[in-house]
């Protein structure tokens, strides 16, 4: 007698086929809430922050991981809830989400905005002010409070100005906060990280929007993709990317250590492959929101292994 059946085999094989469908969609269904939620991007941006206290050498606290975490956690959905319109042609997934959360969301976005703002009061003016301002910029990028009369509403309306209002805010955040908290003295490698935080944020912000670009076209959002196509989009951030390096570089020739220029250039490197690869994959959404998103992840993850090397410290 066979060891199994032709049929027996057959219904296994359906069997196993079934629960690995039920196991893909738990998984992406956890996934797209950790994304849609913002959780995952307040991990990428602790990540950030212990970067920018790595090059300058500050100590990293939970303090500080727990205000970046939660205003980061903040912003971005109360920036969604403003954002309905837009995500409802260009992230529908992201939008069924938000919708269905979007008490919970918003509740939590105040509470833990809150937090962060109690925490930083206890580190000075300084540290409360910087903590702020990613509130501050938001209003003013996704609410329309400016003047009736001008033709934009929100910042977010005003060409290039949606990129660079988002990118100063993170980079003062991400510069800042850290030596506030730690009563340290801004200096050299305050004014780089600052640049290369920056420069980032502007790469990672102008990304998506040539993902979503039919979209915003539609709503009358003129981002640059809009305005000056793709592949004159890529071309302008790649120089964004080059000047950037170059200006850290010559600025931080004599302060930063050789452990902080390894983590700097293999960023470099990983946003001009995200500027490369953008529009040439059928995976924009997971190159976007995971792998341009995700980035100072791996980047914290490499300062972690490169100050336990030896001789490479700031």
């Amino acid at each position: 007698m066979a060891p199994f059946s032709y049929h027996g085999y057959t219904v296994h094989r359906h069997l196993v086929s079934h629960v690995w469908d039920i196991l893909s969609l738990k998984v992406r269904d956890y996934g797209e809430f950790l994304l849609y939620s913002s959780l995952f991007l307040g991990v990428v941006v602790t990540g950030m922050g212990y970067s920018s206290c790595y090059i300058q050498g500050i100590t990293w606290t939970v303090q500080q991981a727990a205000v970046m975490f939660m205003i980061t956690f903040s912003v971005y959905n109360l920036n969604r809830k403003t954002d309905e319109a837009e995500d409802a042609l260009n992230h529908e997934r992201r939008f069924r989400i938000t919708k269905k959360f979007e008490r919970h969301f918003f509740v939590a976005a105040l509470a833990a905005y809150l937090t962060a703002l109690i925490i930083a009061a206890f580190y000075g003016v300084a540290a409360f002010c910087v903590t702020i301002l990613p509130l501050v910029s938001g209003i003013f990028y996704s609410v329309p409070i400016l003047p009736r009369w001008w033709r934009y509403r929100r910042l977010k309306e005003i060409p290039v100005m949606k990129n660079v209002v988002v990118s100063i805010s993170w980079a003062l955040s991400a510069s800042l906060l850290p030596v506030f908290m730690t009563a340290s003295i801004p200096g050299m490698t305050t004014l780089i990280v600052f640049l290369f935080i920056f420069s980032w944020t502007f790469i990672a912000s102008t990304l998506p929007d040539i993902r979503d670009r039919t979209g915003d076209s539609a709503t009358g959002v003129a981002t640059i993709p809009v305005l000056i196509g793709v592949a004159r989009t890529r071309f302008f951030l790649t120089g964004i990317n080059l000047i950037s390096g170059v200006l850290i570089f010559t600025l931080g020739r004599s302060v930063l250590s050789v452990g902080s220029c390894i983590v700097i250039i293999c960023s470099l490197v990983y946003s001009e492959a995200c500027i490369v690869a953008i529009d040439r994959t059928r995976m924009n959404s997971l190159l976007v929101d995971v792998i341009s998103d995700g980035q100072f992840l791996a980047i914290g993850c490499l300062c972690l292994l490169v100050s336990s090397l030896p001789n490479l410290h700031p």
